[in-house]
């Protein structure tokens, strides 16, 4: 018996990263509001001079906002109390209020995921796009815009991750407690006894995030195999994949049929044929019986055909969710596993493979 343990953005975050959507565009928006009050406090706004206009305007590959004018004693520090896209409209209402609403979206999608307050994890950002590129097919939009601005994103995305992998983390022993636990009877319907995981008994681990933090917990002494399904941080022989894995979707043939690779840029099923990664999975779970432990993957539709595969095999014999306790009385099992449904299309499967809450876990957080 072999096991494969799918690692979400919930693990880096259970220890103690900020790699969540809220932690990401927060982030980009401080940023965005030093560097406009950089430019303010400067003098280095770009002047207009054209027969409409003689003011200065702020400029930069995101945004726009026109007809600012400089004043003397102008106070940015009280925007230290906001956060994010409203610390940002705080700091240039300090100039002039009226300039809240004079912004400009150079990249559209920045401005949709903005907006969009709801979005919590990155697989909602996968959503966001795909809906978008929906949006782009029946309506006769620009691709080409659409790809440029969501591929801004991700290089954004790297950079911020990148910063957030270098944190030192306190380890958390219980997790390679669990990782290389045995096979408890309750855990499935066909042991008849607890089974020890041996030596030779193989874990998988598949990585959906991009950062390494996982492969700090890896014990030398079993036999594993870790595999960075949507490729590293900064890795040109591994590179990233950002965007929808659900190719049975009703929208996805329409798409296909355009006949424009610009509508597959971002399908990560293309993505896959890149390396070996997709492959290697693919032969591993081939090769034995196997239990999956999920441990902080949403498992939303944006990776559906990969879950579906995984999850639907033959070889699959038990699905155990480690769910998110964020006190006694709310977590996040039934969400997860709701998600999980999604990518079954045998249901009496699924529910003869998913293991109960009673005889599930929390999610160890860090100490």
């Amino acid at each position: 018996m072999n096991r494969v343990i799918l690692i979400g953005n919930g693990f880096d975050l259970a220890n103690g990263l900020k790699t969540s959507y809220k932690h990401f565009i927060d982030d980009f928006w401080n940023k965005k509001s030093e560097l406009f009050q950089k430019a303010y406090n400067e003098r280095k706004l770009i002047y207009q001079n054209d027969r409409s206009s003689h003011t200065n305007k702020y400029q930069d590959n995101d945004i726009i906002i026109n007809d600012i004018d400089y004043y003397s004693n102008i106070s940015f520090y009280s925007s230290s109390i906001k956060n994010g896209f409203e610390r940002f409209l705080h700091t240039i209402s300090a100039i002039d209020e009226i300039l809240t609403k004079k912004i400009k979206f150079v990249n559209q999608f920045l401005s949709q995921i903005t907006n969009k307050k709801t979005l919590q994890n990155w697989v909602d950002i996968e959503e966001e796009y795909y809906s978008a590129l929906i949006d782009c097919q029946k309506n006769n939009g620009d691709i080409k815009k659409l790809n440029n601005d969501f591929q801004c994103i991700q290089d954004e995305l790297q950079k911020y991750l990148s910063e957030q992998t270098a944190i030192e983390i306190n380890y958390n022993n219980q997790f390679k407690e669990y990782f290389y636990s045995d096979f408890l009877k309750d855990d499935f319907n066909q042991l008849t006894s607890t089974v020890k995981l041996k030596k030779e008994d193989e874990v998988l681990f598949l990585n959906f995030n991009y950062t390494n933090i996982i492969q700090r917990y890896i014990d030398s002494d079993y036999s594993k195999k870790l595999i960075y399904i949507h490729g590293e941080l900064q890795n040109k022989t591994n590179p990233i994949i950002f965007g929808y894995g659900d190719e049975i979707d009703d929208n996805y043939k329409l798409i296909e049929n355009m006949k424009n690779n610009d509508y597959l840029k971002y399908i990560k099923l293309f993505h896959y044929a890149l390396t070996n990664n997709y492959r290697n999975m693919l032969k591993f779970i081939n090769e034995d019986e196997y239990q999956i432990y999920i441990m902080g993957l949403s498992c939303g539709t944006s990776d559906r055909i990969l879950l579906h595969t995984l999850f639907e095999h033959k070889n699959c014999k038990s699905i155990k969710i480690f769910y998110h306790k964020e006190n006694e009385e709310v977590d996040n099992f039934l969400d997860i596993y709701m998600n999980i449904s999604r990518n079954f299309t045998n249901k009496e499967k699924m529910r003869e493979l998913i293991i109960s809450k009673e005889d599930s876990l929390p999610l160890p957080q860090g100490i």
